[in-house]
């Protein structure tokens, strides 16, 4: 099966102007929103050439990105299409990691892009806040970002993300003005985690929701994740569990992806269990156990979740010292949630084992009445 870099290969030579911007396109356009730009446009041919050094630990997913971006570069398809206004804020003192870029396309259309989480581990604090916080700074920043271009640019637009950014794509659209919103042509979210209540249930989302294209791997955990699009789109991955959430192991034929007729077994297990165990635990609750992981993981000196794996018994003692000032009420918190979590994944585990088990038919046909097995 083929993946993003195979569709380069394939459908590079083919120009926007003789087949149109389409679903993987936007899958492209999304990833590519994980590098770095610089503050003046650059058309994309160019982009690859003006990329910082990559640090000494980059992810594997971003090296890939920077790949991606060199090989689009080179491609008719995408070689000559304007990216402008490109922002990225990391800010540790509001626990805020956002980053955006807008694509001009043949037509007049743009396309904006939102960054989903990086390696660093203020960007991993922020989306565990979305368990009691709405919204998280990088949702604000995504609403102006969009109303900012909206003002300067004309024509109608496409907005997108994968992981994170696929959120703040729909949190973005769902809080746009209803002037602004008549613009959108589509909304794509690539295993993006859900929204809050209100944002659900609110007028606005419910003016963009027919424009949502939402897309999970078969083993999606992250885009079913809190209040998510009711309907997506499965699709298969050569990847295994949670590196299915790595969209460049996604399967392409042509230029659909290669759907699957539901989410796998594991990836329903764990939805459930997540959510009721979220829907047991209050706020508060859920900001203190947040507060006090990452406060932990802080304590290591790491800035970057890789960073942690680096002198890992150093790190582990950092840990253990940080957790000794964890006041008692706090530490016994901790300890009955992950105990309920656990609680509830195995009685849903032995649940679904007992209904799988009545489902399934005996290894045997049973005898007839005569007593004859044999036809």
């Amino acid at each position: 099966m083929a993946n993003m870099m195979d569709y380069l290969v394939w459908r590079g030579d083919v120009p926007l102007s003789v087949s149109p911007w389409n679903d993987v396109d936007s899958l492209i356009a999304a990833t590519l929103s994980y590098q770095t730009y610089p503050a003046e446009p650059v058309l994309l041919r160019d982009a690859a050439a003006l990329l910082p050094p990559p640090p000494e630990m980059e992810i594997n997913f971003v090296k890939e990105g920077r790949a991606m971006l060199s090989a689009a570069g080179m491609t008719e398809r995408f070689a000559g299409l304007l990216i402008h206004d490109a922002l990225t804020v990391t800010d540790p003192d509001r626990d805020m990691q956002f980053a955006a870029i807008t694509i001009d396309l043949p037509g007049g259309a743009h396309y904006v892009a939102f960054r989903g989480t990086d390696n660093t581990i203020v960007g991993w604090r922020e989306d565990f806040n979305m368990a009691f916080e709405s919204p998280i700074p990088a949702q604000t920043a995504a609403a102006d970002y969009l109303q900012l271009i909206s003002a300067r640019l004309t024509g109608p637009l496409i907005i997108g993300g994968h992981s994170k950014g696929g959120n703040l794509a729909i949190y973005a659209a769902a809080h746009a003005p209803e002037s602004l919103q008549g613009r959108i042509l589509s909304i794509y979210s690539f295993d993006g985690p859900g929204l809050d209540d209100a944002t659900m249930a609110s007028p606005g989302y419910a003016a963009i929701a027919p424009r949502i294209h939402s897309y999970v791997p078969r083993s999606s955990v992250v885009g079913l994740l809190l209040a998510y699009h009711p309907e997506y789109t499965v699709v298969k991955s050569d990847a295994v569990g949670l590196l299915q959430h790595d969209c460049f192991t996604w399967q392409l034929m042509g230029t659909r992806f290669v759907e699957a007729p539901e989410v796998d077994v594991g990836s329903q297990l764990v939805n459930q269990t997540v959510h009721t165990w979220l829907s047991r635990v209050s706020p508060e609750q859920r900001r203190r156990f947040v507060d006090t992981l990452f406060d932990l993981l802080e304590a290591t000196g790491a800035s970057t979740m890789k960073e942690l794996l680096v002198d890992v018994p150093g790190r582990a003692a950092a840990v253990l010292r940080a957790l000794q000032k964890v006041d008692l009420d706090t530490a016994r918190m901790i300890a009955a949630l992950l105990g309920d979590f656990v609680s509830i994944g195995a009685q849903n585990l032995l649940a679904l084992i007992r209904a799988r088990t009545a489902e399934k038919p005996p290894l045997l046909p049973e005898p007839n009445e005569g007593g004859n097995d044999h036809e």
